[in-house]
């Protein structure tokens, strides 16, 4: 906690010591239960990791500045924590701690930051199957643009980031690469089409089984291109892609009208490197989302989302070679006796770098696609049920523009892993509605208050509630 506190003091005390800024503050105090011991899906997912997996406590405090408009080169920064109290964990977390720099459109985040939300909070996976908000904030940097216009009817925008992974995983402290580029043309006024392609790598750190991965800048460059290993690297990653690679294709159109917007989206689950064919089609989720500008409207933000995981490219990642096809074939080629179909994609596993697409034991991305439960040694190996077939509703509005509310729907069928797939693919049913109360009162805190419930074979049947007081204002 000294630390923490030095670190808090840099990164917001001396800068305050020479600009006047505005400053947001929040601190909260929640209890959450629950029939089972462990919370339901929707009390607990897209909460950036830091609500407790199990009922109990939860304590947590934040203070951010705004940007600084006034000068060229404008700066913010900010804080967040978090302390749990539950029958299985007592923990101090931070949940961010960052600090930032911004040139006109062109913005450098250093820390542990939260992705920027979109959708206003509604999706079931913040519009990103691949990160989502679901798990706990990656320290590192990341090199991010808005929109920048090359004419009115076009824009790009990208980012290039680097993390560490630190939490207790098969491989200790690997490194996270990740870079994107999207495009936004305008061909009139109101309607936009935005495409993007987003690319993730696990790389580095020191496995059990192999050792020291390779870490060099030759290494790196390996990495972002997404090429195969060199010396040092596995057998597995000297014949495909370094490291362990997912990604996203990305395709949304926006219509935005005086009062309303309307979005549909396709998100498209990538794995093994950067994209060089569409054996994946059609996974992905898809996405239509209506948003009133008008907040306090009984609805001010809808989306309907279907997230499909079953297809991998195909069932086999490789087939018996005919005789005719091996006399073609390099004897001493890894696959020779085989032809390679591509298929299996495994999402989120991965032989090296066992952990997978998890991070605290959550996976990455949709929530949709489950983890293994922590080994005897805390250890989280990637995902038993990565072939989902989800439908979610969001729904967000006022009730008689006086009582804010949140609701969740969710219902899919699992079926597990094309190695390992689960019985009788069951069915789950989980829900969330949360409500602000006495929002018209003088009292000088909001309460909050929620209820959640999983039904179903792949959750045990499970009822919760919570409970939460809080305090916002701003500091000038």
């Amino acid at each position: 906690m000294k630390n923490i506190s030095i670190i808090f003091f840099l990164f917001v005390g001396i800068p305050t010591l020479f600009a006047q800024r505005t400053f947001e503050y929040k601190a909260s105090l929640s209890g959450l239960v629950s029939t089972q011991k462990q919370l339901p899906m929707w009390a607990t997912a897209n909460r950036y990791g830091i609500l407790p997996e199990n009922r109990g406590g939860l304590m947590q405090a934040s203070i951010f500045s705004d940007f600084n408009s006034q000068k060229t080169l404008q700066t913010t920064y900010g804080f967040s924590g978090a302390a749990l109290l539950t029958p299985k964990q007592n923990d101090i977390l931070v949940d961010e701690l960052y600090f930032s720099l911004k040139w006109k459109k062109i913005r450098l985040d250093l820390g542990m930051k939260h992705p920027k939300e979109e959708f206003n909070g509604v999706s079931a996976q913040n519009g990103n199957i691949v990160y989502s908000g679901n798990t706990r904030t990656l320290p590192g940097y990341n090199l991010n643009t808005d929109f920048i216009y090359l004419h009115k009817t076009f824009a790009f925008k990208f980012n290039w980031a680097d993390y560490t992974m630190i939490d207790h995983r098969f491989v200790h402290r690997p490194r996270l690469h990740n870079k994107s580029l999207y495009l936004k043309i305008t061909p009139i006024s109101r309607l936009n089409v935005i495409v993007g392609l987003e690319h993730w790598a696990q790389w580095a750190g020191k496995s059990p089984i192999y050792g020291k991965q390779p870490s060099s800048w030759r290494d790196y460059f390996r990495i972002a291109t997404g090429q195969s290993g060199g010396t040092g690297s596995t057998v597995s990653d000297s014949i495909n892609a370094l490291g362990n690679h997912v990604g996203r294709r990305y395709f949304r159109i926006n219509f935005c009208a005086t009062s309303f917007q309307l979005s549909c989206y396709y998100d498209n689950l990538l794995e093994d490197g950067l994209p060089n064919h569409l054996h994946s089609l059609p996974d992905g989720t898809y996405g239509l989302y209506y948003g009133n500008q008008r907040k306090t409207s009984w609805i001010s933000d809808i989306i309907y989302e279907l997230t499909y995981t079953k297809y991998q490219s195909g069932r086999y990642h490789d087939r018996p070679a005919t005789p005719e096809e091996m006399e073609k074939q390099d004897p001493n080629d890894h696959y020779y006796g085989k032809i390679v179909l591509g298929g299996n994609d495994n999402y989120f596993n991965n032989s090296e770098y066992r952990s997978g697409w998890t991070y605290y034991g959550r996976i990455i991305g949709t929530p949709f696609i489950t983890p293994k439960a922590p080994n005897a040694d805390g250890i989280t190996l990637g995902t038993y049920n990565n072939r989902v077939v989800a439908h979610y509703l969001g729904v967000k509005g006022y009730i008689a523009q006086k009582v804010p509310y949140q609701l969740r729907l969710s219902y899919s069928l699992n079926y597990g892993t094309y190695g390992v797939p689960l019985k009788h693919s069951p069915g789950q049913c989980s829900f969330g509605l949360e409500a602000g109360i006495l929002r018209k009162t003088k009292l000088p805190f909001l309460i909050d208050v929620g209820i959640y419930g999983d039904y179903g074979k792949l959750y045990d049947k499970n009822f919760g509630a919570s409970v939460r007081i809080s305090r916002n204002g701003t500091i000038r």
